[in-house]
């Protein structure tokens, strides 16, 4: 297994992201999911901190992340699998339109 394994999404513009929700696979290798890191763009916004069917990384409404791209990183030497993700948030907008 090789080490910071990586799985990107490309959102197709910039988008004001609330939540990140991962579905972990559902059999023996649900462990390997743990210590996953998510990104939006360069920003952490949750990591997996134990093994679960399924995650929430959802963002405090005073907190306000931009992004174009989500990331999920698994640093350990592990297979990383998982069944879906899903990114809640609004946009498109261009970079002069971001709200704080």
């Amino acid at each position: 297994y090789a080490a910071n394994n990586k799985i990107w999404i490309e959102l197709g513009g910039l988008f004001r992201v609330y939540t990140v929700r991962v579905w972990n696979i559902r059999s023996v290798s649900k462990p390997n999911f743990t210590g996953t890191k998510i990104y939006v763009d360069d920003t952490l916004i949750g990591t997996a901190s134990a093994a679960y069917g399924f995650y929430d990384f959802s963002l405090p409404e005073q907190t306000v992340v931009y992004g174009s791209k989500v990331t999920l990183h698994q640093p350990k030497s592990t297979y990383m699998k998982l069944l879906e993700v899903q990114v809640w948030g609004n946009g498109p907008y261009n970079s002069e339109d971001k709200f704080n």
